[in-house]
């Protein structure tokens, strides 16, 4: 994806994994959020296309953002954004100068 205007790009977002942590109070364990790298980040609208492909496989908690190319970035992640938590569905990368990546996130749990 080439053309997306930076200005867009006015959101947070942090990418991460869960962590096995022992509560020091019960000594139980338990998972935690752990936050690798967080990116600015933009909404992208979904097609009626993409809205009906994404229902016919199930799909229906879904969010797809935009931002710029990043490597880092690859499906093993958990997305923090405000205090939800979605799962990297798919990454549509574009590795070209000044290009962008349109990741579908679906929510985390569900």
């Amino acid at each position: 994806m080439k053309k997306y205007n930076l200005a867009r790009l006015n959101k947070r977002a942090e990418f991460g994994t869960y962590t096995e942590q022992i509560n020091e109070n019960t000594g139980m364990s338990q998972q935690t959020f752990q936050p690798s790298f967080s990116l600015w980040f933009g909404n992208y609208t979904q097609t009626i296309q993409e809205q009906l492909t994404l229902t016919g496989n199930n799909i229906t908690d879904s969010k797809m953002i935009v931002i710029r190319h990043n490597d880092q970035v690859s499906g093993t992640y958990i997305v923090r954004i405000d205090e939800s938590l979605y799962k990297v569905s798919n990454i549509a990368s574009d590795d070209g100068i000044d290009s962008f990546d349109v990741i579908t996130l679906v929510k985390y749990g569900e």
